[in-house]
């Protein structure tokens, strides 16, 4: 991973905000993030996610995902209360939000729910992007920084559903 760009494996879910449920769409996918080369000056960056293969079923109404973050406006939140998988959320300070699954297999050493070495880089990496910090461009596993924040938004309202 370049400092200029983030691509790694993660699927979508749906919210509903009456149950304050998040469940996972069984889809494969990839978010791709890239300086923003209009707004590069001001720190924008471009978010995508698209599907890998295409959606079927309940999911063929799936489409992808293109967004315009702005550093400060935007966080990169774990979803602590998910059990069964590595969940986050996408949050604007207009309070817009979009959940994702990381789809990178765990190895049998963690549980479901923890982050492993890459996707702890990623959040890492997501984390001063979002908080207008420089992103070091190291190879170097032991500058992972890989502490969580206790800060999660709702985290303590979202339920997690089964994967559809």
């Amino acid at each position: 991973m370049s400092s200029d760009s983030i691509r790694f494996r993660a699927g979508i879910a749906e919210y509903d905000e009456e149950t304050r449920q998040c469940t996972p769409l069984a889809v494969q996918g990839e978010i791709r993030m890239k300086v923003n080369s209009e707004e590069e000056e001001l720190g924008f960056w471009d978010f995508d996610w698209v599907p890998l293969e295409k959606p079927v079923g309940d999911n063929a109404k799936i489409s992808p995902i293109s967004l315009i973050l702005i550093p400060g406006e935007t966080m990169w939140v774990p979803i602590k209360s998910c059990k069964s998988g590595r969940m986050f959320s996408l949050i604007f300070s207009s309070n817009e939000k979009y959940f994702f699954w990381l789809q990178q297999k765990n190895p049998k050493n963690l549980s479901l729910d923890e982050l492993n070495e890459k996707d702890a880089e990623i959040f890492t990496k997501m984390t001063k992007i979002l908080n207008e910090q420089e992103v070091n461009d190291s190879s170097d596993d032991d500058d992972v920084e890989t502490h969580i924040p206790e800060k999660s938004a709702d985290d303590e309202d979202v339920e997690m559903g089964e994967v559809r």
